[in-house]
């Protein structure tokens, strides 16, 4: 029950609901006994012959054990002086007030419990989206987006239906079963605890169910994983799928994972479905000793247990196996609702982020200069150094150039700069103040990235570029999206600015997200601006839009640009070269000429093949 509370613990705001609840269910119990308890007096009424007298008892509130005896003082008298008719139609108005009651104050209980319900899967969710938001993008490198689609989404879906959709049962049954437990107490306490002595092979019987149910579920979870993972990918990879011919093979794979969740789903309900049932059959097993020891107090002449009170006992004991049945329902379902949560939890446990305190130094402004100084980094499971020995400096107004053989640490570098990573030893500083001690969101403000893909969302044109600022005036916007070289392309599109481009931007060319990406880059007006490839991926009438958007863009801002085609570079103040994560030349375009190394080879090499086309 510890992970139970936990995820109540998601709800902590809105407990008032649950004390209302609670209220509630104290009155609806109450009235649930005295509309059973009243069915003593009824067969009394019915079947006794004349009444007669019963000796007068006096009624002590605090004497429970006279209080039967004057209950029925109180009903022999009444029958004699109105009439067995009279006192049974008062006595039908009563019961039928009673049930109204009841189930009044139970549409109360359950209106409340809907509240605290909703409000918990609501503070779950977004806990676990506010998570992902601060995780580090080593998390996403290392993990599939199928896996963390599956948590988010199908595993608070089972907590919502296992745990807290079972909240109303958890909360009502065991009060439920207090009461009546009580009420048979008070009618006869030998035959409460004789039932009770026999009760508990039901209990064994759920419990060897619900763990065998835990097992399974774990299982389920972890197939079902695979499903979307499988979906996931062939839906980002789709293109490569058809290129291939692979549909056989992907349809082969989702049917084997299919086939696995369906059989062991068969299995879970099957020992699922089982728990109803033999609570029931283990129940009508000890009514069945329960009636034999009964009778066998009423016909032992003893006067210890009326006929009336005997039937009213099973009447109560029925209603009181009827909690136990849903309630052992519930328990069955919250084991596959915790092997769920386990899994959030687990996700809620993943690394934390790096260190973005809000007592961080807030900086406003780029002012003097960017250093680095023997940055050395290495990526988790990787045998050797991303990056060693990193220093430079780059001045406000200054443009650095990265280049260098694919995989020698470029990209590493400028995530660094933006503190996607943290470095595992070095330091970077702005204006002399160390990353780590800078405010994580401040130090973003002030930097505008465009990345070789050009990523963009599944929204229109104009929210692109206003990314994460939608009150942006579209003057801004259009605005941006001409220095860009955007407007014109925007233009045709079918409704212009307020066109969906789909889903990464699948409705425009590669350059057209290009200029759409710098078009959000200029809205943004970064004091620090990095370019990552920015060009590399296009054709050359793009690319030639493209860098003059670029060039508008760089104009008096301090850049940093990693660079395949060194013909966008050759004005760069500085440029390194890394290769195998290690600077092996700096300098500007005419000093690393007349090194005659790698950046003379690389340069050679590109001039070449221009002149060959």
């Amino acid at each position: 029950m510890k992970l139970y509370f936990e995820i109540l613990y998601y709800g902590r705001p809105y407990f008032k609901y649950l004390i209302r609840a609670f209220f509630f269910l104290i009155i609806y119990n109450l009235f649930s006994v005295l509309s059973l308890t009243l069915l003593i007096p009824f067969l009394e009424i019915l079947f006794s012959e004349n009444p007669v007298p019963k000796p007068y008892t006096p009624f002590h509130w605090y004497n429970f054990a006279q209080l039967k005896d004057w209950g029925f003082y109180w009903l022999s008298q009444n029958m004699i002086y109105y009439g067995k008719m009279t006192v049974l139609t008062y006595f039908c108005v009563f019961l039928w007030i009673s049930i109204i009651l009841k189930n009044t104050f139970r549409y109360f209980s359950s209106w409340n419990i809907a509240l605290l319900e909703e409000s918990i899967l609501k503070a779950l969710r977004i806990s676990l989206f506010q998570h992902l938001t601060r995780l580090p993008l080593n998390f996403y490198a290392k993990k599939k987006k199928g896996e963390i689609i599956a948590v988010v989404i199908n595993d608070v879906q089972i907590v919502q239906e296992s745990i807290i959709g079972t909240l109303q049962t958890v909360c009502s049954d065991p009060l439920t079963m207090l009461f009546f437990l009580l009420t048979m107490l008070f009618i006869s306490w030998k035959l409460t605890l004789f039932t009770f002595l026999i009760l508990p092979i039901t209990g064994f019987a759920i419990h060897k169910i619900a763990k065998s149910l835990k097992k399974r579920a774990n299982k389920a979870q972890l197939i079902f994983d695979k499903i979307l993972t499988t979906l996931e990918e062939f839906l980002t990879g789709i293109r490569i799928v058809k290129a291939f011919h692979a549909e056989p093979y992907e349809n082969q794979k989702y049917e084997k994972y299919n086939q696995e969740y369906c059989n062991n789903m068969v299995s879970y309900r099957r020992r699922s479905d089982l728990a109803s049932p033999l609570t029931e059959v283990l129940s009508i097993l000890v009514v069945i000793f329960m009636i034999l020891f009964g009778a066998n107090m009423i016909l032992s002449g003893n006067k210890e247990l009326k006929a009336s009170e005997f039937i009213g006992f099973i009447a109560l004991f029925s209603q009181f196996i009827a909690p136990i049945k849903t309630f052992s329902s519930a328990l069955s379902r919250i084991q596959k609702g915790i092997v769920s949560y386990h899994r959030i939890k687990n996700l809620l446990n993943e690394e934390k982020p790096v260190s973005e305190s809000e007592e961080g130094i807030k900086i406003q402004n780029f002012e003097h200069e960017l250093k680095v100084e023997k940055l050395y980094f290495q990526y988790e499971n990787k045998n050797k150094y991303a990056l060693e020995d990193i220093s430079f400096t780059l001045k406000k107004g200054e443009t650095l150039a990265l280049v260098g053989p694919s995989g020698g640490g470029k990209s590493t570098l400028v995530d660094l700069i933006c503190r996607f990573y943290e470095p595992k030893s070095g330091h970077i500083w702005i204006d002399g103040i160390s990353l780590p001690q800078i405010h994580a969101g401040s130090l973003r403000k002030l930097m505008g990235i465009v990345t070789q893909e050009g990523i963009l969302f599944h929204d229109t044109v104009a929210n692109n570029i206003a990314y994460a600022s939608p009150e942006t005036p579209r003057e801004a916007i259009i605005q941006a999206a001409q220095i860009a070289n955007a407007h014109d392309f925007i233009m045709q599109l079918p409704q212009g600015y307020d066109t969906v481009i789909g889903e990464r931007g699948t409705m425009l060319s590669g350059g057209q997200r290009q200029r759409i990406a710098i078009a959000r880059a200029i809205l943004k007006n970064p004091q620090l601006l990095i370019l990552d490839e920015a060009t590399s991926a296009l054709d050359n009438e793009s690319e030639k839009l493209v860098q003059e958007a670029l060039n508008r863009l760089m104009k008096n801002r301090t850049s940093i640009v990693i660079a395949h085609r060194l013909s966008t570079i050759l004005h760069a103040n500085k440029i390194l070269v890394i290769e195998e994560g290690k600077i092996v030349e700096q300098g500007n375009h005419q000093e690393l000429l007349q090194k005659n190394g790698l950046y003379t080879k690389l340069y050679q090499l590109q001039f070449t093949e221009k002149n060959s086309y």
